[in-house]
């Protein structure tokens, strides 16, 4: 507890950054004097702007860095180390558990790193460059709470606040709110998100469509359909599809979809980034789950409905199916995930 400059390593992806939020609200809470630094992706940085409880926000460009080593890269890398040792963190809390993240944390200086246990890391070769574990943990726990335990393994008993501050701009906030005064009138909304990290997390997009004709025609719903980058063939598709009227959100800032998902009544989605930004709102939902577990990455709190099948491979968490079948995504149909939007509490109080 006597740390005063502490570096938050959590760089990506968007879910994971938002899961992250606690730990910093956390640390504010138990230690509202500490010097708080998070080391971020550059295009995930949005998120932590005007965040009260970060007072320095290191943006990186990893995946720049990957797909153009050169000269410039190098100067990149060794400014930012450079940078990181100058500072003199204390204590550095690293979230990832990757190579990439342990050889940060080491580079940085930190007397103290603190890291997950070795079978807890995603790459155990990460627990050679930190110094502090935390306990080995099984399944059963969401991410959220073991970061959480990860920061008590590094400064002791804290007062845990599980917070989620997520700030808009008035800008994004007025842009936002024209689109919907200019098209969905009729409200409440609810919001479908067909985008995925990676293949096997998708849901097939004709069976949205069918969804959200469902959504549509017997509980009267306006219909959103949302997309992130390269996913706009998506939307168009289950558009295209579909027999009743829907409505395809804007091309959209991090920011700006904060703002847009805070209008729904209701969001529909697989395991994704704006699922969990959802969640991190207060937007209840109802999700889809295959590969990956919802008990360690469904959306976190209360009011959110999750659709999965048990099979002898579930949450394999691979990015290929093994089988070639992604009969986990594919034995979940749209009745049933009808039937979890219609019996939600939300959604059914507004129907009664």
């Amino acid at each position: 507890m006597n740390a005063r400059k502490i570096l938050i390593l959590k760089f990506s992806a968007l879910g994971d950054v938002v899961h992250t939020l606690p730990v910093a609200a956390s640390i504010r809470k138990s230690l509202p004097n500490a010097h708080i630094a998070w080391m971020v992706e550059e295009r995930f940085q949005d998120l932590l702007i005007g965040n009260p409880d970060v007072d320095q926000i290191i943006p990186i460009r990893t995946k720049v860095w990957r797909k153009n080593w050169n000269r410039q890269s190098l100067g990149e890398i060794l400014d930012t180390v450079k940078a990181l040792r100058r500072q003199k963190f204390d204590l550095v809390l690293d979230l990832h558990g990757l190579i990439k993240s342990g050889i940060i944390a080491r580079l940085s200086g930190a007397p103290i790193r603190t890291g997950f246990h070795r079978n807890n890391c995603k790459e155990k070769i990460n627990a050679l460059f930190t110094n502090q574990k935390s306990p080995y943990k099984a399944g059963g726990i969401h991410v959220v709470d073991r970061y959480l335990e990860l920061l008590q393994t590094a400064l002791g008993k804290v007062e845990i606040a599980k917070h989620f501050p997520l700030q808009i701009p008035d800008e994004s906030d007025k842009k936002i709110a024209r689109f919907f005064d200019e098209n969905l009138t009729h409200r409440p909304i609810i919001g479908i998100n067909p985008g995925a990290g990676f293949e096997t997390k998708q849901w097939e997009l004709k069976r949205f469509a069918e969804l959200a004709d469902r959504i549509s025609a017997e509980l009267g719903y306006s219909i959103l359909l949302t997309w992130g980058p390269g996913e706009e063939f998506k939307v168009q598709q289950i558009s295209d599809n579909m027999k009743q009227k829907c409505w395809i959100a804007p091309p959209t800032s991090i920011l700006e979809s904060i703002a847009l998902y805070k209008r729904m009544t209701l969001l529909v989605s697989c395991d994704s980034g704006p699922l969990h930004l959802a969640a991190a709102l207060g937007i209840p939902t109802v999700s889809i789950f295959g590969p990956t577990d919802p008990t360690r990455n469904g959306a976190y709190g209360v009011n959110h409905e999750t659709v999965y099948k048990i099979l002898s491979c579930s949450f394999c968490w691979k990015k290929t199916c093994p089988l070639g079948t992604k009969e986990c995504m594919n034995r979940v149909t749209s009745d049933e995930v009808f039937e979890a939007v219609k019996g939600h509490k939300q959604v059914a109080s507004q129907l009664s």
